[in-house]
């Protein structure tokens, strides 16, 4: 469990550190003693996990067969699958479909044989990226696809696990959690991997070689960032002929012309050049340069070359805070060899991929204040694409310029990524989206708002009672309430019926991770929050902080101080009972027992999951 994250306390480790003057003499020493990193930045890194709640629940260490490679027989990254919704759906019917209803037996298979047809959504990011980079967009199109990710070698979670040294306090927290054999498979991958295997080309192979083990016949639509973008181009003309329906490329880097070298160090300016040859044989001493490139912390020069600045202060500190973590969490060494390495792909590859997109159409998007891939590399491929028509070659391309976005537009803007990345999407036209998913359960089961475990569902306290401190009365009230999920075709608990019977409720925080079972649009006057958590795992720092935000913003906004809030997941008991219990202790002083008790007299039978429980007491007070 990692320790408690707050705004105050971000503030004070931040205000400590740049109190704190490292002279030439102590850094020299640092260096000297290969410790480079600072009192502050190992706080961060244990304070603070690299990756993310969607990553936690759907990642594993999968070894792939490499063929060609006598030096490599295998490589071990770490990668991310969720399953269509419909899968766990339609086991459920069966389960549940008895023998003579032969004929919802026919549709259930019908069905399942129609996801295999859909295109598996292949998540690829940049140089010194990770797959929870996505998080934004993997919470949105993972109630509608089959999703595929991975982390590349030596980044993310396929990082060195021998990076954490105790010895230094040195420790690389991460929410997820790996045996120790998967650990060593992902260090003895590294082991075996020599300087050409992170060549551009040579990813390109590995990445074909993972797709065609691991999802043979399916087709792809790859969603890339920055440098992936480019490894994108090239695998989508390594794959055969009519695999991949269309791409999503997210600020990439420039296209290299033919009067231009392929190489993007060959490119560089002497200077530049001659400092990173310099780097690429002395690796320590990048790592002397990224130290004083990190001064400042959290509005360190490191930080804000890919943030844009100009958010309110709490969204502001917890972008920034995420950016240094994954600045932290990025090896010198496996950097620079990815750098030296990295071809940019041609014109002539990017015209071969346009006619090779069975849908032809993709989507392009880069934000106005991208320091390191500026937006005119965008509008440049963007003007290029078009050319092609005059050879024929006709590709739709939906451009998106994003306003106040820096090159980590995933944390300057990630809802307005992740929606123009769905709406795009749903357009192709594939059976990618929430509206087909809804329509296939209302096939099924005749009812598009179906509920999983409708019994169980049935049976839960449908709302609680206001909460009340019994053992302190005197500390403040809560007006938070929890709630099951509503339903559509509930005969009661209906957004209509329930707005109309509680117009003490002014606002609800849906904290589910699905679609909901109901339709937002019926409410009038209660306002709706979609806040994406996810089922069976303790909220962690970041979600916790950005709940208690929300919460805050809706007690301000209402225009009755006695009206309440309410959360709900799918029960409203464990996930829902977490996080305002999280706000009861954090927001109003109440002790961690105080409230787990409150929730339980309030909305019986409380938080059930031991786990949750325990997370709160390790959180608060250990």
């Amino acid at each position: 469990m990692t320790k408690r994250l707050t705004v105050s306390r971000l503030k004070e480790l931040q205000e400590r550190d740049s109190s704190h003057h490292v002279s030439l003499r102590e850094s020299l020493w640092k260096y000297l003693n290969d410790d480079m990193h600072t009192d502050f930045e190992k706080e961060i890194l244990a304070l603070k996990p690299n990756d993310c709640l969607i990553v936690q629940k759907y990642t594993s260490v999968q070894s792939f067969p490499i063929e060609n490679r006598p030096h490599l027989k295998e490589v071990s990254v770490a990668t991310l699958y969720s399953e269509h919704p419909l899968r766990e759906f339609h086991k459920r019917i069966l389960k549940g479909t008895s023998e003579l209803d032969q004929k919802k037996l026919v549709i259930v298979k019908e069905q399942l044989l129609k996801i295999d047809t859909l295109p598996v959504l292949v998540f690829i990011h940049g140089l010194g990226g990770q797959m929870s980079q996505f998080e934004p967009i993997l919470q949105e199109l993972r109630n509608c696809s089959d999703m595929f990710a991975i982390d590349l070698p030596g980044f993310g979670n396929s990082k060195r696990p021998s990076r954490n040294d105790p010895s230094k306090t040195l420790k690389f927290s991460s929410l997820s959690e790996y045996s120790k054999d998967d650990l060593l498979r992902i260090e003895k991958c590294l082991d075996d991997m020599r300087d050409e295997d992170f060549q551009t080309d040579q990813l390109v192979d590995m990445l074909y070689q993972i797709l065609m083990y691991r999802f043979p016949s399916r087709k792809f639509i790859f969603l890339s960032h920055s440098m992936g973008t480019h490894i994108s181009i090239k695998l989508v003309n390594r794959l055969s002929e009519g695999k991949v329906e269309s791409v999503v490329m997210i600020a990439p880097p420039a296209i290299h012309q033919p009067h231009e070298h392929p190489s993007l160090i060959k490119r560089m300016g002497l200077n530049r050049r001659m400092f990173l040859d310099l780097f690429w044989y002395m690796p320590g001493l990048f790592d002397y340069f990224r130290v004083f490139d990190r001064k400042n912390g959290l509005y360190s020069k490191s930080v804000e070359s890919y943030i844009y600045c100009g958010q309110s202060e709490e969204d502001d500190i917890l972008k920034r805070l995420t950016q240094l973590r994954w600045n932290l969490d990025t090896d010198s060494k496996v950097f620079l060899k990815y750098l030296f390495g990295f071809h940019c792909a041609s014109e002539n590859e990017l015209k071969k991929m346009c006619l090779r997109l069975n849908s032809r159409r993709m989507f392009l998007c880069c934000g106005e204040e991208d320091q390191t891939t500026p937006i005119k590399y965008s509008l440049h491929i963007r003007d290029m694409i078009e050319g092609f028509a005059e050879d024929g070659v006709n590709i739709r391309v939906d451009f998106e310029s994003i306003t106040h976005a820096n090159h980590s537009i995933f944390l300057d803007k990630p809802n307005l990524l992740a929606g123009s990345i769905y709406r795009f999407i749903e357009s192709l036209h594939l059976n990618i989206s929430c509206t087909w998913v809804l329509q296939v359960k209302a096939l099924i089961s005749g009812d598009k708002w179906g509920l999983k475990n409708e019994e169980k569902w049935n049976k839960v306290v449908t709302i609680s009672k206001p909460m009340t401190n019994k053992t302190s009365p005197e500390k403040p009230r809560s007006f938070l309430i929890a709630m099951k999920t509503l339903r559509q075709t509930d005969a009661v608990h209906n957004p209509k019926r329930f707005e109309s019977d509680h117009p003490e409720v002014f606002a609800i925080i849906d904290i589910g991770s699905d679609t909901p079972s109901y339709d937002p649009n019926d409410f009038v006057r209660i306002k709706y929050v979609k806040y994406k958590t996810e089922s069976k795992v303790t909220p962690d720092n970041i979600t916790i902080v950005k709940f208690l935000e929300i919460v805050d913003k809706l007690l301000e906004e209402r225009a009755n101080a006695g009206q309440f809030v309410a959360v709900h997941c799918h029960y409203g008991q464990n996930r829902t009972g977490f996080l305002i219990c999280c706000y009861l202790i954090e927001k109003l002083g109440w002790s961690v027992a105080e409230s787990i008790e409150a929730f339980e007299i309030s909305k019986p039978p409380g938080i059930k999951h031991v786990h949750f429980r325990n997370a709160l007491y390790l959180r608060y007070e250990s």
